[in-house]
Order: structure tokens, then sequence, then C-alpha cells
């Protein structure tokens, strides 16, 4: 069994498709120097991506990552927003719109110069003013159910855990796909399922068939669903040293297997407890985003809070 230690874990040995809306007009402006190693093409193709993605920053706001949280930051306001929203990505820049049509672009040289060993030189700026029709993303509700449970019955159904308690998970998906199962501590994100015991066929997510109620992270032979495959599932036992930490799971449907992130491998503690395959709360967030983003349609994620108190 893993154990979670704030989170800790160790081992028993024993289609949804995007709505869209809000149709609006927006600017956008960006400006970089035009180097000498490409070419004016390039640095248009560039420059009006940076400048694209300034104009739906101010449409919709600019995307945040910090820690297990992924924000939207409201440019007028300052207020920042977390969210789940599926986004667009531009030059590795997650934005929450999508273009629908450049109304006009105008690219302007700009000549300036610069210090170089006390020395001043020439050089040129380009500068991008754009203009575009652009819509919001929202994300649809997801369409699968799953839910963390005390015990393997669905009237064990809860997100507040005392310490020493056994994590379950009920999945169930009207349609057949694959799924993984994330739980961040807010530092570092494990890999709860595919199991560490698995095998290498299943790292890009567990399949798992239409209409089928699945009961994960137990032992019990009855909830053993490849009994073909040489493997024991891991089991968690959840754990705080605090009154009460907030964990959160991240609960993946895709409808063909993914490229998961760079895990690093099964550590074992001096107390035997094992913990998990595991990255950084921010490189999940970051793998999560620019992943849903280029497969919004085949990729839908729940994000579940769950307590553990003293």
């Amino acid at each position: 069994m893993y154990r979670f230690f704030s989170l800790f874990i160790f081992f028993a040995v024993s289609n949804s498709l995007l709505f869209s809306q809000k149709i609006i007009t927006s600017k956008g402006s960006a400006q970089i120097e035009i180097p000498d190693n490409l070419s004016r093409n390039e640095v248009k193709n560039k420059i009006r991506e940076l400048a694209t993605i300034d104009a739906l920053e101010r449409a919709f706001g600019r995307v945040i990552i910090q820690g297990n949280s992924t924000y939207i930051t409201n440019l007028q306001t300052g207020q920042k927003v977390e969210t789940n929203t599926v986004f667009n990505t531009i030059a590795n820049t997650s934005v929450k719109g999508e273009v629908l049509e450049i109304r006009n672009e105008k690219f302007t040289d700009i000549p300036g110069t610069i210090i170089i060993d006390g020395r001043k030189e020439p050089v040129t700026e380009m500068r991008c003013d754009i203009e575009v029709r652009a819509r919001e993303i929202v994300t649809p509700p997801v369409n699968f159910t799953s839910f963390p449970l005390g015990c393997t019955d669905v009237k064990c159904r809860t997100t507040a855990f005392k310490n020493n308690d056994i994590l379950y998970l009920f999945f169930t998906s009207p349609v057949s796909g694959y799924i993984s199962v994330y739980l961040d501590d807010r530092n570092e994100t494990q890999c709860l399922f595919p199991y560490s015991t698995m095998p290498l066929e299943f790292e890009g997510g567990v399949p798992v068939s239409a209409d089928k109620k699945y009961i994960l992270f137990s032992d019990k032979p009855e909830f053993n669903y490849f009994p073909e495959k040489n493997f024991t599932p891991d089991t968690y036992q959840l754990f705080t040293n605090s009154i009460q930490d907030m964990n959160r799971l991240f609960v993946i449907f895709s409808k063909s297997p993914l490229n998961k992130p760079s895990l690093s491998g099964v550590t074992e503690l001096d107390d035997g407890y094992l913990l998990p395959k595991s990255l950084a709360s921010e490189d999940f967030q970051k793998w999560m985003n620019t992943y849903r983003s280029h497969e919004k349609v085949n990729v839908q994620v729940e994000i579940i809070d769950i307590t553990i108190s003293k």
C-alpha cells in the first residue's frame, strides 16, 4: 500500500466538444529586435504570434500557473481567478481564446540604438499592431463520473478523510477510453493510476469500457479488471502531520493513450513506505494544459479537492 504524507504513499504487499462564446474584437501589439540570423518573414511570423497573444490576453486575461493551480488574471483589474479551462497554445503560451479572423495588421520598422562596451550601436526593431476577432473558450462539463470513496461501496462517497484512512476512487464513463489519476499536495504531483506495477502498455492511461463501473485503488480480486496481467494493484493510505491538509485529485479521461509526463521513480522511505512516481506541481500543470490545448476534444479533466485531518 502507498501512504500519503501530505502526500506520502506506500504499497500493501499482499467528447466533449468545446463550447465557445463571447465573440469580440481586440487589439494587441508586440515589438522585438530584428536579429541577423532571421529573415524578415521569420521575424514577422514571430512578432505576429506575440501580438496575437497580447490581443487575446487583453480580451480574456493572462494564464498563470502556480503550483497545482492555473489562474486567469484580468489585465484591467488584476483580479486572479482559478480555472479549469481548456486553452489554446500560441508560441508555447497558453491563451484563453481562439482567433476567428485577423481584421488588420501593421508592421513598422523602428530604428534605435543600444550601448555595447560603452559605445552606441544602431539597431532596428520591428513592431506589429494587430486587430483580431476572437472568441473565448469555455470548457463544457465533464461527461464522466468520478468521486473519491472511504470504502469500496459507492455509499462511502466522501472528500473528507482522517489520518490513516484508505483512499478509493469510483469511475464510470458513457464512452470507452483511457484514464489516468494524479494527486497533488501543492508541491509534488504523484501518479496513482496507472499503478506503478502495471506493464508499460498502460503508461499512457488505463483502458476503460463504456458504462462499466470501476472501483480503483483496491487489491481485492473483484476489483482487478485485468486478471490476465501479472501485477498487484497499488493501495493508498492517507496521512498528514498537520491539523488539516488539502490535496487535489486530477482524474484525466482521454479517447486515446496520452504521452505521459516525465516522472521520477518510486522511492522507498526508511520506515518501509514508498513514494510513488511524481513530478513537480508546476511541471504537471504545464504538461496537462499543453496536452489539452492540442487535444481539446479528446481529453477531459476533473479536479477533486480532498481534505486529510488528524
